[in-house]
């Protein structure tokens, strides 16, 4: 099993979510990821700001496990 980090956005005059995972980095545990993701907030959130500007309402980061196929 692993951790990823979750990207959910949230968009102004919409019910649509968007779910974004990150897939530059991924973690043995789940406090390693809660710990990256408050150390980078802004690398994580960054880009959208810039790809969705004034119509992004709101975004949360969360991190989920996926697990691996074993061999």
């Amino acid at each position: 099993m692993y951790w990823v980090i979750t990207i959910m956005l949230m968009f102004h005059g919409s019910e649509v979510l968007v779910e974004r995972e990150y897939q530059a980095k991924q973690f043995q545990d789940d406090w390693s990821c809660h710990e990256f993701i408050h150390e980078n907030k802004m690398l994580l959130i960054e880009q959208h700001i810039e790809d969705y500007g004034d119509s992004l309402k709101s975004f949360e980061l969360f991190c989920e496990n996926r697990y691996g196929v074993e061999v």
